[in-house]
C-alpha cells in the first residue's frame, strides 16, 4: 500500500493521523503514533492486547493488509533502516552507524563516552553503515566482503532479496573512501552499488 492510500484508508476508519515524526493522536482508548521501524511512511496503533484481532480484521477489510516479519525486514533494508542487535551492536561506534539523532553529546558520564567524544571532536570515522544494492537474487551472508578494484571496501552486516527491486538490498559497513553514494563495488564477481546512508 502506498503512503497516500495508507493515509486515506486509515482516515476512512476514523484513525487520526499525526503528520509530524514521532507525533501521536488519541483514537478512543488507543494511540495512533507516527512511528516506523522499517523507514517506510507509516503509523503505529497502540491499543490493548485484547483489541488486536479486531483491529487486524478492521484494517484488512479497509485494504490495509498485514505483513509478516520477513516482509517487514525486507522493507527495512529497502529503506536503509538499521536495527540494534542485527546491524548495530556493541562492536560499532555510534558515528559508524550514522544514527546521530540517537546521540546526546552533552549528557553526563556513560560507558564509552570518551571514545564517542574523541570521534566527534576529531571527525575521524573509518567506516560507515550504508545501504547497498547487489545485482543478485541470493543474499550474501553477514561478513561477506565487498571490494573495489581488488581492495577490500567493507563487509555485509545483513541482507535480503527485495522482490520489489528484483535485487538484493543490504546494509554494509564500508570503509569511508568507498562509502560515497553511487560508488560501484563487487561482491564475489557480482556488481554492487552504494545507495547512501538511507532512502529516507
Amino acid at each position: 500500500v502506498d503512503a497516500l492510500s495508507l493515509k486515506e484508508n486509515a482516515r476512512g476508519l476514523g484513525v487520526p493521523l499525526a503528520e509530524e515524526p514521532g507525533g501521536f493522536r488519541e483514537w478512543g482508548p488507543r494511540l495512533a503514533a507516527r512511528l516506523s521501524h522499517t523507514g517506510a511512511p507509516g503509523w503505529r496503533v497502540l491499543a490493548p492486547a485484547a483489541e488486536k484481532q479486531e483491529l487486524v480484521e478492521m484494517f484488512e477489510a479497509a485494504g490495509l493488509p498485514g505483513a509478516d516479519p520477513e516482509s517487514a525486514r525486507v522493507v527495512r533494508f529497502e529503506y536503509g533502516r538499521p536495527r540494534y542487535g542485527e546491524e548495530i551492536t556493541e562492536a560499532h561506534l555510534p558515528q559508524e552507524t550514522r544514527q546521530l539523532q540517537a546521540l546526546h553529546f552533552s549528557k553526563g558520564c556513560y560507558l564509552g563516552q570518551e571514545i564517542v567524544e574523541r570521534v566527534r571532536s576529531r571527525g575521524q570515522v573509518h567506516r560507515q553503515l550504508r545501504l547497498v544494492e547487489i545485482d543478485t537474487m541470493t543474499p550474501p551472508a553477514p561478513g561477506a566482503k565487498l571490494t573495489r578494484d581488488g581492495a577490500e571496501a567493507g563487509e555485509i552486516a545483513s541482507a535480503a532479496y527485495s522482490p520489489a527491486l528484483e535485487k538484493t538490498v543490504a546494509l554494509a559497513y564500508l570503509r569511508t573512501p568507498f562509502a560515497a553514494p553511487a560508488t560501484p563495488l563487487r561482491l564475489d564477481g557480482v556488481t554492487a552499488t552504494v545507495q547512501g546512508p538511507a532512502r529516507i
